[in-house]
């Protein structure tokens, strides 16, 4: 591949015409959360997918984008829709057939030929008329050439009838814009492709992932509007998510590339996680559980915090899911500069300390002070964000870290519990075993003292630390005893 820029697709259309479900399609896999209520789908989401057509395989950037026309945030969709189709080369307009061509379509078509004049390079625009799910849905299909497009085709998203002649036409109009580039792809008789740089291997799958996945996943969480959405503006340096103070703007978990100085990041901003007795039953559940699933495939989560507000239940119900889930964590106190304001002798170290006291199962993670709205606070989060990779990377020798663990259960061990061998298990998160004549011999205060003794010699910073206790069933199986 070439440096050119990647060719990229937008889809647009009014809301609940099915512009989700057809990503979905696209992407090969549910990324864009779908319900029945309009205006679901607010920001833009944005996701490389590689297709393989034709002997020949090419990315692309796939965009969704919020429903134009409706009544809730309506002009902050219309201005991501307006920023997605200045960035793109092919746009989908996506009708619904079973409701017809209505005169918000009409609209919709004319804001994009004011887009399209406006616009300095060449674009291609396909009309899609979705949900044809039935044989007489094929009948409304006629009304939509009234529109003036040059090409449309009727298709149904959910059941994945005429995605393959849509993906032709996709891979027609990238031609024609001058900016596809593709990649044959190898068979038996020809040169394999090359290999990705392999590092050292981890043994478990979900340190596999964290290697072949090279840009570290960041996901921002906490309660609804503390400013996840500010912030994650503030780092990318555009308005690519709606921010407002409405709780709950914020609805998908938004995937969106990022560079934190010269550090590549996938940037995840998720919807606030809400007390469960406040949640409604609906889109505001699948909302929480999007959030959740973004912890699970981060690196690292941001746990940001209300300054104005202080610490809650909530927010130290957060910080246990991010440590359940093993994720680094960073907790970033957000809109400083108004308790500044309002409390002149509250300084960071007394604020920072409040935070470990009431949330201490997190006093590993580093805490930063911002003002996401003023641009403020998080110019060393790059810096962080990499000390935290690298000392999650530390791998200790088995024989290394078996001699350790001797050594300081010998400077505290109240039940003097018998150690043999120790060794490491994973890195996502850094995850050890210890094999011990008895469990329940391991006190409590022995465990916290290896765990503190561990970050003072390898670091961790950021990261929970997993010790598990093992019974030595066999002495020999284990193959170094205690001396």
């Amino acid at each position: 591949m070439s440096t050119r820029r990647l060719p990229a697709l937008t889809i647009i259309g009014r809301p609940n015409v099915g512009k989700s479900t057809l990503f979905n399609r696209l992407f090969g896999r549910k990324r864009a959360l779908v319900h029945d209520m309009p205006g679901v789908t607010r920001d833009r989401l944005v996701e490389k997918v590689d297709w393989k057509m034709g002997g020949e395989s090419f990315p692309i950037l796939l965009v969704d984008t919020g429903g134009l026309g409706g009544e809730a945030f309506g002009e902050e969709i219309a201005r991501q829709v307006s920023l997605a189709v200045a960035e793109t080369d092919v746009i989908l307009v996506c009708f619904d057939a079973q409701a017809g061509l209505l005169p918000a379509d009409q609209e919709i078509l004319q804001q994009l030929h004011v887009e399209l004049r406006n616009s300095d390079r060449k674009k291609i625009v396909i009309g899609v008329v979705n949900k044809v799910d039935v044989e007489a849905h094929e009948e409304k299909v006629s009304e939509f050439y009234e529109t003036g497009l040059e090409q449309i085709l009727s298709i149904s998203a959910e059941h994945g009838r005429g995605s393959d002649d849509l993906k032709q036409a996709i891979k027609e109009a990238l031609v024609a814009t001058g900016n596809f580039e593709a990649t044959p792809i190898a068979t038996e008789d020809s040169d394999p492709l090359p290999e990705a740089d392999s590092a050292d291997p981890l043994p478990d799958s979900a340190d596999s992932k964290q290697q072949t996945d090279r840009i570290p996943r960041i996901a921002i969480v906490g309660r609804p509007n503390v400013g996840k959405s500010t912030l994650t503006n503030a780092i990318l340096k555009e308005e690519r998510m709606i921010t407002s103070p409405i709780a709950g703007t914020t609805i998908d978990a938004v995937d969106s590339p990022a560079y934190l100085g010269t550090q590549p990041i996938i940037l995840i901003d998720t919807a606030g996680i809400r007390r469960k007795n406040k949640t409604k039953q609906g889109v505001e559940v699948l909302s929480v559980i999007q959030a959740k699933k973004a912890l699970e495939r981060c690196d690292i989560a941001i746990l940001l915090l209300d300054a104005e507000e202080g610490i809650t239940d909530q927010d130290e119900k957060i910080g246990g899911m991010i440590e359940e889930v093993g994720c680094s964590v960073i907790v970033i106190m957000n809109k400083w500069d108004l308790i500044q304001k309002q409390k002149s002798g509250f300084t960071r170290d007394m604020a920072a300390e409040r935070i470990r006291k009431e949330m201490a199962f997190l006093r590993y993670a580093p805490i930063l002070f911002t003002s996401a709205i003023k641009g403020r606070g998080f110019e060393d989060l790059g810096d962080i964000v990499r000390d935290i990779l690298e000392q999650r990377r530390v791998k200790v020798a088995t024989h290394e870290f078996t001699e350790w663990v001797r050594a300081e259960s010998a400077i505290h061990n109240p039940k003097n519990a018998k150690f043999y061998m120790s060794h490491q298990t994973g890195r996502n998160p850094p995850t050890f075993v210890c094999h011990v004549s008895d469990p329940d011999k391991v006190h409590f205060s022995l465990r916290r003292h290896l765990v503190n003794a561990m970050r003072e010699k390898w670091g961790y910073m950021g990261s929970p630390l997993r010790l598990v206790f093992v019974k030595v069933k066999n002495r020999n199986d284990i193959g170094i005893e205690r001396r």
